[in-house]
This record gives structure tokens, C-alpha cells and sequence, in this order.
């Protein structure tokens, strides 16, 4: 089961009215982002749209790497939102189809939302994940829904976690140790579980960010069933 987030308490009138101007400057700073990319975003100009003054922005933003912090923040709380819901939607079937469900649904919000998804795991997202927490953990709520799914995988016993152990050179095998002792919510897996996650993660996000970003050939058109034979080679190299 993937934990959801505590419901925020009722606001206060005045609170109430700080995050609407909040949810404004964010809403401007997204369509700078769409039309622009994260070096289109301008606090200035902001304000002018919102017609508010540059101090009042920064009132709610001290600078625009600030900003830049808040939308990595959401988007990865939107896109986690996402996969939650479909993770829990897709409970009846198996390991493998759950998989592709939840990698569909982590694509349809990319398409949904293209620049967010480029600014959350770009240079930007990355750098605001080194330094702000929030956004770290945001990342993780988003990460710990493949976690689950490999959890699932692997009690099933559809993921030859031995083969894939048996490949990882020894010193990286002590780098899956400390990464499993120290991360929280992966003491359980195995290395050949952890790596697995890194083997699908980086699959469906490298198809995710080759089709946005226009790389994937003209010819294959149908980029649904493209998309579904890359999740499905990639589950099916993992498979006993």
C-alpha cells in the first residue's frame, strides 16, 4: 500500500487569500514556463501580469530559484498523486500489467503537462532536489510508487533478482547496501530488486523524455503501442 499525504487543516480567511496569490504567481510562472522553458520564467514580469509589485512577489518568493523550488515541488506531488490513484486502481491485476498501468499513467501526466515534466527532472528540478528537502521528498512520493510495484514483483517471484544480483560488480553491490540501509522504505528489497527499479525507472523515463522532447523517429507514429513495447521488453528482461 502507498501511503498518501495527511490532508492540510481548514484555512483562515487571510490564509485562504495568501494561497490564492501564492497559486496565482505559480499559475504565471507555469505559462512562462510552457512558452519558454525554466530560463523564460521572470519574477518582474510576474508581477506585471498579476499586476502586483516585483516586493510583493518576492513577499511570497524570495528569489526566482525559490519559485523554481515550489513548481518542482508540485509537479512532483501532481505526478505522484497520479500514480497513487492508479496503483490503487489496478490492484486487481497482475504485477506486470499493474506495471504498465501506472507507466501509462506516468506518461499521459507527461504529456499532459510537458514543461513541468522537463523542469522536475532536468538540470533545474535536479539542483532545486540537491538543496530543498520539500522537493526530495516530493521526488520520493513519486518513486516510492515503483517501489511498490517491484515489491509486488518480487513477492510474486516474477523478477530473477539472483540473475540480476549475480551480474552487479562487487563494488557497486556495496553501494546498493548503503543505499538500501540508508534510504527509508527500501531496507526489504533485495540488490537485484533495487537495481530492477533502476532498470524500469530509467526506461520509462528515458522514453517518456525522448518523446517530448521531439527524439523518437517520425516513422513509428504510434507512439501508444511504441511506448507499451518498451515498458513490456523491459518487464519481460527481468522475469524468471
Amino acid at each position: 500500500m502507498v501511503s498518501s499525504p495527511t490532508p492540510p487543516a481548514s484555512l483562515s480567511r487571510r490564509d485562504r487569500r495568501k494561497q490564492e496569490t501564492i497559486s496565482d504567481i505559480k499559475a504565471a510562472a507555469v505559462r512562462q514556463l510552457t512558452e519558454a522553458g525554466p530560463a523564460g520564467i521572470s519574477m518582474r514580469a510576474i508581477a506585471r501580469e498579476l499586476d502586483m509589485t516585483a516586493s510583493a512577489v518576492h513577499y511570497y518568493f524570495p528569489g526566482r530559484h525559490a519559485l523554481i523550488d515550489a513548481l518542482t515541488v508540485d509537479g512532483f506531488a501532481a505526478l505522484a498523486e497520479v500514480l497513487r490513484s492508479e496503483h490503487e486502481r489496478s490492484q486487481e491485476l497482475s504485477p506486470s500489467e499493474r506495471w504498465l498501468a501506472v507507466a501509462r499513467a506516468h506518461r499521459a501526466w507527461a504529456l499532459r503537462h510537458p514543461a513541468e515534466y522537463l523542469l522536475i527532472y532536468g538540470h533545474t528540478g535536479g539542483a532545486a532536489r540537491r538543496v530543498n528537502q520539500q522537493a526530495a521528498r516530493a521526488m520520493w512520493e513519486v518513486v516510492a510508487v515503483l517501489f511498490a510495484l517491484m515489491r509486488d514483483c518480487v513477492a510474486q517471484g516474477d523478477i530473477d533478482t539472483a540473475r540480476i544480483e549475480a551480474g552487479i560488480p562487487a563494488g557497486l553491490r556495496e553501494q546498493f547496501s548503503t543505499w538500501r540501509y540508508t534510504a527509508d522504505g527500501i531496507g526489504d528489497l533485495p540488490d537485484g530488486a533495487l537495481a530492477a527499479c533502476l532498470f524500469c525507472y530509467s526506461r520509462l523515463h528515458g522514453a517518456i523524455v525522448l518523446e517530448l522532447a521531439g527524439h523518437v523517429p517520425p516513422q513509428l507514429a504510434d507512439r501508444d503501442a511504441l511506448f507499451d513495447l518498451q515498458i513490456a521488453h523491459t518487464t519481460e528482461a527481468l522475469h524468471r
